[in-house]
């Protein structure tokens, strides 16, 4: 099994490996810190050297021992879909588009301990409705008059 495990990591390496820079994750199976986050500082074949971000500490790794975040993001890139990522195509359900905003740090944890106490139920569902409710009363007949 362990024959298999290694002939499936040269392919990996080979395809796509780790590059310097790349911000990993150190897996249990590591020695070091469990979870400890690290950017790659050199890659010798199956090993690693890596930094850790907290402690500036170097050391090495097997490649095994560790998440890449950044190879799962190259990956992702190259084999990007020509679709909307998240939902098989021809799925949609209604005409929604993503939107990032920026919301106030004190108003986003009273939302967020809104849907904690169940409060708001359905995130986008909510948002939807008082983004309406809001664009009604400032359109309204009698509000334009006023102005």
């Amino acid at each position: 099994m362990h024959f298999f495990k290694a002939i499936a990591t040269l392919y990996a390496l080979d395809r796509l490996s780790a590059l310097v820079g790349d911000k990993v994750k150190l897996k249990r199976s590591a020695r070091a810190e469990v979870g400890a986050h690290a950017v790659v500082l050199g890659v010798d074949g199956p090993r690693l050297i890596l930094r850790l971000t907290e402690s500036d500490r170097v050391l090495q790794s097997s490649i095994e021992h560790v998440t890449n975040f950044s190879l799962a993001a190259r990956k992702a890139w190259h084999n990007m879909p020509a679709r909307n990522v998240g939902r098989p195509k021809g799925s949609r359900v209604c005409d929604r588009i993503s939107v990032t905003i920026r919301v106030d740090r004190t108003l986003w944890e009273k939302f967020r301990q809104a849907e904690s106490d169940g409060i708001v139920q359905d995130r986008t569902s909510a948002l939807n409705e008082w983004i309406s409710e809001g664009l009604d009363h400032l359109t309204a007949p009698t509000r334009r008059r006023a102005s």
